[in-house]
């Protein structure tokens, strides 16, 4: 297909444009529109229902934040769940751990595994051929609603979804965070993306008073993620311990043994966690 502009609207009035843009394929699942592109900016991306999810340049910025800010903060983790993740980014960060025993990745939608695989397979970087990572197809939140006390809980989960909004909206619930801390371990934590701080303030503040009903501990975190408009908010949700006061000795030693990481380091993993003024209040009282 000849060269066009690809747009990518992330707020109202607000996007960008990709020059000299190629789209390599496009179809329909059954949940969801998706495609994939060549960009000289950006690599190649997928988008679902016209909304870019990751990119070969900046998928980084986002999955390492979102995984091991929380997982650092965590002696050994062992098992994590993944809700989404079928790009299999978030799989592919866990899997750095030497404690990792299972990654179990809950994707709704096959399509968009098959879809990376063949058209994007550095995002997953050969974590579905890992013996430890597995995938359950269907509904993310059935998944968590059905599990039962006498399961193996987890040490982590990542909520790697699309934005909360659509399919993803039940899944950022009170009632759904309540469902997800109930299959963690003592000491478990849980991560979250809350979306632009900037361009969706109304929609992290509404988010993280929902977190705060739920966890005793919500610490947000803000990578930056040029292909999501910039600043981007997470969330790290836990009752046992706040990711803020990880000593600087143990921090070290826990990121030499994942390896090295681009996104992060030990100054940077502090870093993401401080809130400007202006962010605290949009988010409300006690956001720092």
């Amino acid at each position: 297909m000849d060269a066009q502009a690809l747009k990518e609207q992330f707020a109202e009035h607000l996007g960008w444009l990709a020059a000299d843009a190629r789209l390599l394929a496009s179809g329909q699942s059954a949940y969801q529109r998706w495609e994939v592109w060549q960009t000289p900016a950006w690599g190649r991306l997928y988008r679902l229902d016209d909304c870019c999810m990751a990119t070969e340049a900046d998928e980084f910025m986002c999955h390492e934040p979102l995984v091991h800010v929380a997982a650092l903060a965590q002696a050994e983790p062992r098992r994590a769940l993944v809700l989404g993740g079928g790009d299999g980014a978030s799989a592919r960060e866990l899997l750095r751990y030497p404690s990792m025993q299972e990654v179990l990745v809950a994707e709704l939608d096959a399509e968009v595994v098959k879809l990376v695989q063949r058209y994007l397979p550095s995002l997953p970087a050969g974590a579905w051929d890992d013996p430890r990572v597995k995938i359950v197809y269907g509904d993310a939140r059935d998944y968590v609603c059905r599990w039962q006390n006498s399961q193996p809980g987890f040490d982590l989960v990542i909520f790697d979804l699309t934005d909360p909004g659509g399919l993803a909206a039940p899944l950022f619930t009170a009632e759904f965070l309540m469902a997800c801390k109930r299959v963690l371990n003592p000491g478990g934590a849980l991560c979250l993306q809350w979306g632009a701080p900037f361009f969706q303030p109304a929609q992290c503040a509404a988010l993280y008073q929902v977190a705060r009903t739920v966890f005793r501990h919500v610490r947000p975190i803000f990578p930056w993620v040029p292909s999501y408009g910039g600043l981007w908010a997470m969330a790290v949700l836990a009752d046992a311990y706040d990711p803020a006061t990880l000593p600087d000795a143990i921090l070290q030693a826990r990121l030499a043994q994942i390896g090295s990481l681009r996104a992060l380091d030990a100054a940077q993993y502090h870093a993401l966690q401080a809130c400007p003024p202006w962010l605290a209040k949009a988010l409300g009282e006690n956001a720092k």
